[in-house]
């Protein structure tokens, strides 16, 4: 399958027959000729963000790199990293109750094995559904659905995706009971979705697929759907402006190969509502580089990489932060005991990876041996503790495909400096680099790399003018604590840049916007998907 490329579209990409964008698509009329009436009076589904995105993101079993799919820590996940959706399925045990699986047996997604129909709640209420994901989510339960709409209410929107055996009639006793009917939107084949519209008086939403240009009248008029789900190859503008005309929400499935921002860019275009993707974290930072013309008043630094969806330190965290748009990633250089420069945090080995002592204690060829992302999830089993040579190589493949730099944030934490210059400065990744430690330790690296961009930490307004003196640097990493519009003005004219760290309680929007506000130059930060918010409340409202 082809998909749209920056040129236009590839060879193959799937198309429909709509190519006037004046006129609404001819499935939308009736035999007599006149438009469809609207198909529902308008559902108002909960807002949980505010202003509201113009295309909304629903992921995929919940935030399932960050947590075990379909539990209640993969929503909450969801949630904290402010999407909209998230989306779920449900089966039926043996004895009626409805439980969030996507397979039909608990086998691979918990300890145990076995059919989901042929189980007693009990009894799956015993299993381990996270221990299996990462030892830190050991004792995680499948959620049972009335748990998942009572810990969703007010805080996030919930797509039902029905699997197996359904019972319309308790399913909808479920969604009422919790009030959670602006809250949802139940999917499933036909004849499922009309009991439910029947049974609730329309009051419950449905959402049927269209698969085929000659389904679209037929749905609407014998369901009267709120939303329709589409697979992305097949949207056009008009397609998805004639479900429009008619009342109807229109989702894009971007699963699989299609999951991709070639795809999520067409989506926006084309005005669709919502986008169902297994990398939401990265089609939020698309949608704000899309609507944004990537103009943002602010560069972003990755605090050891997009630590929350993988593991810190690791290549597929400095990865995934490249993808969400940042400017910098943070790297923490140590020497090994045989003068390798590796970026892992801590001084020891316990806290990310499976070996003990000192990182200075460790021949290379050991360290090499050991799991550095298994602490975080059984997928990242295999990462190692990476090389400075080895994250150069991959920020600079990562610009040869996009043409986007990122450069480096380096925490001097135990580095051989002059082996250190000499790598960043073999990868060409040496003039783009800021060097943060002590301001000793900074002038000594001055020795080895005359022109690194040096930035010593500042902890107080009154280091301003003795770090300037002594340091001349190109920035200083600020405390928030002490952080203010005079501070930051004070440094500027001096030409001294402000990167400041947002950690823990400060991981706010409201912190970020205040900074930006103050002419802040960079933000490093946990949370990225709060800082493109931010950056997005800045400059689209």
């Amino acid at each position: 399958m082809g998909y749209l490329s920056k040129r236009g579209r590839q060879d193959g990409y799937v198309d429909s027959e709509f190519h006037d964008t004046d006129k609404i698509p001819d499935v939308f009329y009736s035999s007599g000729g006149s438009v469809l009436a609207k198909c529902f009076a308008a559902t108002t589904f909960f807002q949980p963000i505010d202003p509201p995105r113009k295309t909304q993101v629903m992921v995929h079993r919940g935030l399932m790199c960050a947590a075990p799919e379909n539990t209640l820590p993969a929503f909450q996940a969801a949630i904290e990293a402010g999407f909209e959706w998230v989306e779920t399925d449900i089966r039926l045990t043996r004895d009626g109750h409805y439980v969030l699986l996507h397979n039909d047996v608990v086998d691979g997604i918990t300890d145990g094995s076995g059919k989901v129909e042929e189980m007693l709640l009990a009894d799956l209420k015993k299993l381990d559904a996270g221990v299996r994901f990462a030892p830190s989510f050991k004792g995680t339960r499948v959620p049972t659905l009335r748990e998942a709409l009572e810990f969703c209410k007010g805080k996030i929107n919930l797509y039902l995706d029905c699997k197996g055996r359904i019972d319309p009639e308790t399913l909808v006793e479920e969604i009422q009971a919790t009030g959670m009917e602006s809250q949802v939107i139940v999917f499933d084949d036909p004849d499922v979705l009309k009991e439910v519209k029947r049974i609730s008086k329309g009051g419950v939403p449905i959402m049927p697929s269209i698969n085929d240009r000659l389904e679209v009248k037929y749905w609407m008029d014998s369901l009267s759907p709120q939303a329709v789900e589409v697979h992305a190859e097949l949207l056009t503008p008009e397609l998805v402006r004639g479900f429009h005309e008619v009342g109807v929400i229109v989702q894009a499935q971007t699963l699989g190969e299609r999951d991709c921002p070639e795809v999520w860019r067409r989506c926006f275009e084309m005005g669709v509502d919502w986008i169902q993707t297994d990398l939401g974290e990265e089609v939020l930072a698309e949608y704000v580089l899309f609507h944004t013309g990537a103009h943002f008043p602010v560069k972003i630094s990755s605090h050891r990489g997009a630590n929350e969806f993988a593991p810190e330190n690791t290549l597929p965290a400095y990865e995934k932060a490249a993808k969400l748009g940042v400017d910098f990633v943070e790297i923490d250089v140590h020497t090994t005991q045989d003068g390798e420069q590796v970026s892992i945090h801590d001084h020891t080995l316990e806290r990310t990876t499976n070996g003990t002592g000192a990182v200075s204690d460790i021949r290379f060829e050991d360290l090499r041996k050991l799991s550095a992302g298994a602490w975080f999830g059984a997928a990242y089993a295999d990462q190692k503790v990476p090389t400075i040579d080895e994250i150069c190589e991959l920020l600079n493949e990562f610009e040869t495909k996009t043409g986007r730099a990122v450069e480096l944030y380096v925490d001097c934490k135990a580095p051989n400096l002059e082996k250190l210059a000499d790598i960043l400065r073999k990868h060409r990744k040496l003039s783009g680099a800021v060097f943060y430690g002590s301001p000793d330790g900074l002038l000594l690296l001055r020795k080895y790399a005359p022109e690194a961009k040096l930035m010593p930490p500042m902890g107080s307004p009154s280091d301003l003018e003795p770090r300037a003196e002594k340091v001349k640097p190109y920035a200083l990493d600020t405390r928030w604590s002490i952080l203010s519009q005079e501070l930051i003005s004070n440094a500027h004219k001096k030409n001294i840049r402000i990167y400041s760290d947002a950690m823990g309680d400060n991981e706010t929007i409201e912190r970020y916007r205040e900074a930006i506000h103050w002419g802040i130059d960079t933000i490093q930060t946990d949370c990225i998907p709060r800082v493109l918010r931010a950056i997005e409340l800045e400059l689209l409202y």
